[in-house]
């Protein structure tokens, strides 16, 4: 089975021949070129003239020898880390709910309360080696709520990071996370908690809860503007399908593109009582599928492109009921990379159609 790595060069240092290893994105976002494409001399001059610097090639490298089976086994430090997070998340999500609780009966936006969770507990989550994987392993169903905000705060503050944003600029983005769903304490319980399918009467309502929040906030003294579009257009698509207001990509702020594709990515990864999670393997290739029409494609590409990093290494249960190591991202769908099972053989997913991973075990 050819073992293949993924090296990023200087565009002066790319030759004919060699083959994109991760999807190339012009500085408008649009895609120039996809993955698995063959470089020519002309393609080379034209990410010149696109003003493309570096490319990530993919190079055919010898296949490691696995080492003598001793089964799946977890790094200590991997589990000191992480246990370090869930003291540091558990204290935020109580901090969260009682904040939530505050804006539901009283209607009122504890800001100061907050703001200091953005700026201290959320930040502090964020510095964590690994933090996309920690929350992973860090679902609590029951406060679904809860943990969805913070969440997409600390999303959004890894987001930010990649996408260069830095100082106040990053602060609002995280604080904007943190406050994007505070229109859902206006939302009833009866209609949040349903376990069944929403009525569209429940669903109009539950869809409020974008408004409702910007009510909410936009009165508080010293919010930006910026968190103020992001609570507002975080559930607004590209094509204008979204809502409230239908309003098209160019129309929208980039905090609520980027609240959005932290909100859909921790939505599907996180148990609810009307729907259970997916992988982070099936949403990242879901995302990569549909980037185009709903969600700002030179955000979301730069997303997965390091989102998929944080895979190598977990472990996951596979449909023949086997357990396995994540080796070798796939080069074409994240959802199907190359594992080591339990039993120390290789398993590229991509040419197996008849095995796929079903659970996340271990990140």
């Amino acid at each position: 089975m050819p073992h293949y790595i993924i090296k990023r060069l200087n565009l002066p240092d790319v030759k004919p021949g060699m083959v994109v290893g991760a999807m190339l994105l012009t500085e408008k976002g649009r895609l120039a070129l996809d993955v698995g494409t063959v470089l020519t001399e002309n393609l080379i001059e034209r990410l010149v003239n696109w003003g493309i610097r570096v490319v990530d090639v993919r190079l055919e490298a010898e296949e490691p020898e696995p080492p003598a089976w001793r089964g799946l086994e977890v790094n200590p430090a991997l589990l000191e880390r992480q246990r370090k997070f869930d003291h540091g998340y558990e204290d935020t999500v109580r901090a969260i709910k009682t904040s939530f609780d505050t804006m539901r009966y009283f209607r009122e936006v504890p800001i100061h309360d907050m703001k200091e969770l953005a700026e201290t507990s959320i930040d502090s989550l964020i510095e964590l080696s690994g933090v996309v994987n920690h929350l992973h392993m860090a679902r609590r169903p029951n406060d679904y709520t809860f943990c969805h905000s913070v969440n997409v705060a600390v999303l959004c503050g890894v987001l930010g990071r990649w996408l260069g944003y830095t100082g106040e600029v990053l602060k609002s983005l995280i604080l904007a996370g943190l406050l994007h769903d505070v229109g859902k304490t206006q939302v009833p319980l009866s209609i949040l908690n349903k376990p069944g399918k929403l009525s569209s009467p429940e669903m109009e309502s539950v869809k409020q809860h974008t408004t409702l929040g910007y009510k909410m906030v936009r009165d508080i003294p010293g919010l930006t503007e910026d968190v103020l579009f992001g609570v507002l257009q975080h559930h607004e698509r590209m094509d204008g399908s979204g809502y409230p207001f239908r309003v098209p990509g160019e129309k929208i702020h980039p905090f609520g593109k980027i609240i959005a594709i932290a909100d859909i990515y921790d939505a599907m990864t996180s148990d609810r009582v009307y729907h259970n999670k997916v992988t982070p393997f099936e949403v990242v290739a879901s995302l990569w599928r549909e980037m185009y029409d709903k969600l700002d494609p030179g955000i979301c590409g730069v997303f997965l492109n390091n989102v998929r990093d944080y895979f190598l290494g977990n472990h996951v249960e596979l449909s023949d009921g086997r357990e396995a190591e994540v080796v070798l991202m796939g080069q074409t769908a994240a959802d199907r990379p190359v594992v080591r099972a339990n039993d120390g053989t290789f398993i590229d997913l991509e040419k197996d159609k008849n095995i796929s991973i079903v659970k996340l075990t271990s990140a």
